[in-house]
């Protein structure tokens, strides 16, 4: 039997990767026992166990920028140092018009207001404003800036102490009053009376007369092109078989002697016409006169009828204008000035500037970095089947207290250095929001090499090292744990050879005659 007796503390080192623990060496010379610690027992547990590997990391905050000032001013308002701006908060103020914070990937860069296009920037702004609290509840953000959003964005400047639009200013009434009588002007040259297109169609048909008369031909081609044309309608009349009048000229036999005399007229007026063509075609000064007179009175028709068609558009125009200047005057307004869009919540670096400092549009304010953070640490090459995107990772702060990350970026590139081969890990804070801003702080990273599952543990120093070699444990011979073992080693106690596995976290992985729940002696 392994007696307790003569206690010696000794120190036994056993390195599992990176990690040292520490047991308390064990003489067995004799079987009586001396109590030189004040011992108390634990239970053996049972679950997994992983095994872990230690490297040094650097924690560090993302996406670090430099604020710029969207005002030109005095700067009357900075955040402290440190201070996560929250969405809705005012991130500065110059001539104390507040900036503030709100969620969105697209930087705010057009003023906004009733007049505005349709755009993915006025869905961004009533989505914040509806995250802040400001919309009525249903309402569906868009990309349309109506009434709604001019109510919501009014409520917002009203509780951030902006300017906001509570009535018509004298400039706008001023434009509003001069575009009215523009427009006034325009429908009383309108109503005056204009040319129509019926008119200018007359004026059209009068000048084609003109032209016409201008070049007909002489009196007896007039004639001689008429008489043909009866000639050749009575031909046909006596060659319709259905007609009385032909029936009557057969049956007395004339109807064939008529025909042949109307025949040989039509070639007679044909000759006529043939020598009188173009005899008196020739457009004389009377009539190159009428042609140009009714020319005149077309085109004057035309263009009079042309300027009212752009009377009416100009018409149109200014009333479009005047609805837009009422819309603006009547609109809150949203200005990129007023506003600061990001996709996160944000932290106050260091200062730039200083309140009562001057600033200019894109002066610096202050440094700024995202409520995100991250941790970077170098694996050894050979090591890198050991992560994998998406793992989880734990690692251990400044303060001692351990937190969850998960790797997000494992570099393909193997940086050689002189102490050997090294690829670069990043690792993303899993609750970057429930710790401690930090910024280049150096922390430790476990990775988990390897894990043991449902086995019994017990913590490390618990173990005994045996001066024969191996180890055991101290099993309580009671049924019930005790704060404080004052019970007699061989005696209230049993020692248990057994075999170690996994180390982690304090904690051994045993196997031998031991079972889940047996009380152990370990050093209070």
């Amino acid at each position: 039997m392994i007696s307790r007796k003569n206690i010696i503390i000794g120190i036994v080192i056993i390195t599992v990767g990176a990690a040292s623990f520490y047991f308390g060496s064990q003489n067995t010379a004799s079987l009586s026992t001396q109590k030189t610690l004040e011992l108390t027992t634990v239970k053996i547990s049972k679950g997994d166990l992983a095994k872990k590997e230690e490297y040094n990391g650097t924690l560090s905050q993302v996406d670090k920028a430099v604020l710029n000032s969207s005002i030109t001013g005095v700067i009357t308002y900075l955040p402290e140092e440190g201070t996560v701006i929250n969405y809705g908060q005012v991130l500065y103020a110059v001539d104390n018009k507040p900036v503030i914070l709100l969620e969105g990937s697209t930087p705010f860069y057009r003023t906004l207001d009733l007049t505005s296009d349709e755009g993915p920037d006025i869905k961004q702004v009533e989505e914040a404003l509806i995250s802040l609290g400001y919309a009525e509840e249903g309402f569906i953000a868009d990309e349309k800036f109506d009434e709604t959003t001019s109510s919501m964005l009014n409520r917002l400047y009203i509780d951030y102490k902006i300017e906001t639009k509570s009535e018509i200013t004298p400039s706008e009434q001023v434009a509003i009053n001069a575009k009215k009588d523009s427009i006034e002007v325009i429908e009383d040259t309108i109503s005056s009376g204009g040319t129509t297109i019926a008119q200018v169609n007359d004026k059209k048909k009068k000048l084609d007369d003109a032209k016409e008369s201008a070049t007909e031909e002489s009196a007896a081609w007039k004639a001689a092109d008429t008489s043909i044309k009866a000639s050749e309608e009575s031909i046909t009349l006596l060659r319709d078989e259905t007609n009385p009048e032909t029936k009557e000229k057969k049956a007395a036999g004339t109807l064939d002697g008529e025909i042949e005399d109307l025949e040989q007229s039509i070639e007679k007026q044909k000759r006529i016409k043939a020598l009188e063509e173009g005899k008196e075609s020739e457009i004389d000064a009377t009539e190159a006169l009428a042609v140009e007179t009714a020319q005149k009175a077309y085109d004057d028709a035309l263009e009079a009828y042309n300027e009212g068609i752009d009377q009416e558009a100009e018409l149109a125009k200014a009333k479009e204008e005047l609805e837009d200047l009422e819309l603006t005057a009547k609109s809150e307004t949203f200005s990129p000035t007023n506003a600061y869009a990001s996709s996160t919540p944000l932290i106050v670096g260091s200062y730039i500037n200083k309140v009562g400092g001057a600033v200019t549009i894109n002066g610096q304010m202050y440094n700024i970095s995202s409520t995100g953070i991250e941790v970077l640490f170098w694996l050894p090459a050979a090591d890198q089947d050991t992560v994998a995107l998406g793992e989880n990772v734990e690692i251990e702060l400044p303060t001692d207290e351990r937190t969850d990350t998960t790797i997000k970026f494992i570099d393909q590139v193997v940086t050689e250095t002189q102490t050997g081969n090294f690829i670069q890990v990043k690792l993303d804070v899993t609750n970057p929001e429930e710790i401690d801003i930090y910024d280049q702080a150096p922390v430790k990273v476990f990775v988990t090499t390897e894990v043991s599952q449902d086995v019994l543990y017990v913590p490390v120093n618990a173990l005994i090292a045996l001066a024969e070699g191996g180890y055991a444990v101290e099993i309580y011979n009671g049924d019930s744990e005790t704060e404080v073992f004052s019970g007699e080693s061989g005696v209230d106690s049993t020692y248990v050879g057994v075999e170690i596995g996994v180390f982690t976290d304090g904690y051994v992985e045993i196997v031998g005659n031991i079972s889940e729940g047996q009380l152990v002696i370990v050093p209070r």
